[in-house]
């Protein structure tokens, strides 16, 4: 059976791999946020267009993380 206490989960190959990816991912934004105010280059419709693009692919790429650990802790 799985442990759920906090402890076990930090453990989980799944967990660590999924709180490491979301870390890189929010340094990621932050550097991307910092050159896009420093480089404000492309129109606002382009540049609108861009970021919902990119956040779609992070987002579904940080649901398939979430779903893997999920599936792990159930099913060990």
């Amino acid at each position: 059976m799985i442990e759920s206490t906090p402890t076990a989960r930090l453990n989980e190959p799944h967990y660590v791999a999924w709180v490491r990816e979301r870390q890189r991912n929010a340094r990621r934004v932050s550097g991307w946020l910092s050159q896009r105010r420093a480089k404000p280059d492309l129109d606002h419709e382009e540049r609108v267009d861009a970021q919902t693009l990119i956040w779609a692919e992070r987002h579904a790429h940080e649901q398939r993380l979430h779903d893997s650990a999920l599936e792990q802790l159930r099913h060990g």
